[in-house]
């Protein structure tokens, strides 16, 4: 037993006191802040973890591999939200207990949307669709319409592309200051 801790203390990671807090850092705390004001200006509490998660996940090193798992992002959450429309209305017409509903109709309808995803080359797409199939399914127990949950899907999609495009943009920032800088130099080189 000794020696199993050993082999993880020294596998462990260490403090690394040269470290600085980079852009990526900053971006994403800036991209975070940014989609909790708009949560709060649009009035809505519950949109507040959403768009703040969809922003952290986003942001990326680069924009191209920002702008790849914002898109993908916003297409899991609209493929969940459909799956997981269609799990309670299925559930709702089976005569099965509530708790087999749960077992039986939310696997199917991951193990359909993991078919779905993959057939449409979307992997990055695969987890937050399933987690947007769970968080809609999780409403069987309630009492709400068709209306109410496509609503609640629709929220979740508005929430996500709000951090997503959020973060997007935060993460084109410097690009676009340091074009901007370019063409101002141009322009004073050229009088």
């Amino acid at each position: 037993m000794r020696r199993f801790f050993e082999k993880i203390s020294e596998n462990a990671p260490s403090v690394d006191p040269s470290y600085r807090i980079g852009m990526r850092v900053v971006k994403t705390v800036a991209a975070v802040t940014i989609c909790l004001v708009v949560a709060w200006l649009i009035g809505s509490r519950d949109s507040l973890p959403i768009a703040a998660i969809a922003a952290i996940v986003t942001m990326q090193v680069t924009r191209s591999d920002t702008l790849r798992i914002g898109i993908f992002r916003v297409l899991g959450t609209l493929i969940g939200g459909v799956f997981g429309v269609l799990a309670v209305f299925i559930g709702s017409m089976l005569p099965f207990p509530l708790a087999a509903q749960f077992i039986v109709i939310i696997p199917i309808m991951l193990l359909i949307n993991l078919y779905v995803c993959n057939l449409l080359r979307m992997q990055d797409s695969c987890s937050i669709s399933c987690v947007v199939i769970i968080i809609i399914a999780s409403h069987l127990t309630m009492d709400a319409t068709y209306y109410e949950l496509v609503l609640l899907a629709l929220i979740r999609l508005r929430d996500t592309m709000i951090g997503v495009v959020i973060a997007t943009l935060i993460n084109m920032l410097p690009n676009f200051i340091r074009w901007c800088l370019r063409i101002e130099r141009k322009c004073t080189d050229e009088t």
